[in-house]
């Protein structure tokens, strides 16, 4: 459809996380003519699944400042997504912002300082800025509801995906397996010290994800840092189990892929997680390591059930793909703008 979008790029410019992830294979698959123009203060260096689109790079000394300063005046466009949440106070064309999480406003401690001002500072009047609202989960649907009075007519869900990238493996691993940023409500204290307290022999523990802060792994945990689709894939893959204590997600897209590359999942009951989850993988309640050490034990020793949690993670996860997503968000930027 003829439809002029700009991006705000911001989740684009560090290495790829959730948020990042999330724009994207949506922004790649946006079906508008011209290609959406993604802006940003900084160079996006992987444009990996967006190579089509158009690019704009406005220089200044931080993020916010260059959104709330600069994006409004370059926003010549029939309508912007803003896919971190917020949009600029002065933006003078329709927009439409998409919701991952409320974990800053919720638990501010667990995230850097300049995390919280530049979502809770802005949110309120971005949402009520907003000619449609995007919630990747049900359950932040429901949150901004009530604690924003988000009209629901207002608010789509669109949900996280995966694409035949992420497909099953021959296996051959023994390890367990946590994907996802070093952060505090990653549960990542929980799975460490749950793998600490498991009888000897013991599977290795691997833990693969950017740095973030607050959490520090202890000696005798393999920690690959940041790696690329090709070698997570193979991660996933290769698992014996993967194990996802998150205390808090909005949706949490690496149990979906570990589910896509046949991976038994471990996860708990937190953001779209039960949503897509629940009957093909064991979950457990936030912060529960009796629930969690008990599940890793009874997966471990059991060969039936992680080959039938196998089989029921790989259909599932058909039912949730980022083509479906880039349409649902191509008809909300297209309502947004009234076309």
């Amino acid at each position: 459809m003829n439809l002029r979008v700009i991006i705000d790029g911001r989740p684009l410019v560090p290495a790829r996380s959730g948020i990042g992830v999330h724009t994207a294979e949506i922004a790649g698959r946006l079906d508008v003519t011209p290609s959406p123009v993604i802006a940003s203060h900084a160079e996006i260096t992987n444009r990996q699944a967006i190579e089509h689109c158009r690019f704009r790079v406005d220089h200044a000394p931080n993020g916010i400042l260059w959104q709330q300063l600069v994006l409004p005046r370059i926003a010549d466009a029939d309508v912007l997504w803003g896919p971190h949440g917020t949009i600029p106070i002065t933006l003078r064309i329709p927009a439409v912002v998409t919701l991952h999480d409320f974990s800053s406003i919720t638990m501010p401690g667990r995230h850097l300082l300049k995390t919280v001002l530049s979502f809770n500072v802005f949110i309120s009047e971005s949402l009520d800025r907003a000619r449609r609202v995007a919630a990747v989960s049900k359950a932040i649907a429901e949150e901004a509801v009530r604690w924003f009075g988000v009209p629901r007519r207002l608010i789509e869900i669109v949900p996280n995906g995966v694409d035949d990238f992420f497909r099953p493996g021959d296996g051959g691993g023994d390890y367990i397996l946590f994907v996802g940023t070093l952060e505090p409500r990653k549960g990542i204290a929980d799975l460490v010290a749950v793998w600490n307290s498991l009888p000897e022999p013991r599977l290795p523990l691997m833990i693969c994800g950017d740095p973030g802060w607050r959490v520090r792994v202890p000696s005798g945990v393999g920690v690959t840092g940041w790696v690329d689709r090709e070698r997570l894939r193979t991660l996933y893959q290769r698992a014996r189990m993967f194990v996802y204590p998150s205390r808090y997600e909005g949706f949490g897209i690496p149990p979906l892929e570990a589910m896509a590359c046949g991976a038994p999942v471990i996860a708990t009951r937190t953001g779209a997680i039960p949503d897509y989850a629940e009957g093909a993988a064991l979950l457990v309640d936030p912060g529960d390591r009796e629930a969690l050490r008990a599940a890793i034990l009874r997966l471990q020793g059991n060969e039936s059930l992680r080959s039938e949690l196998r089989d029921k993670g790989i259909e599932r996860s058909k039912q949730y793909r980022w083509d479906r997503s880039a349409q649902l968000m191509t008809e909300l930027l297209s309502e947004a703008a009234g076309a």
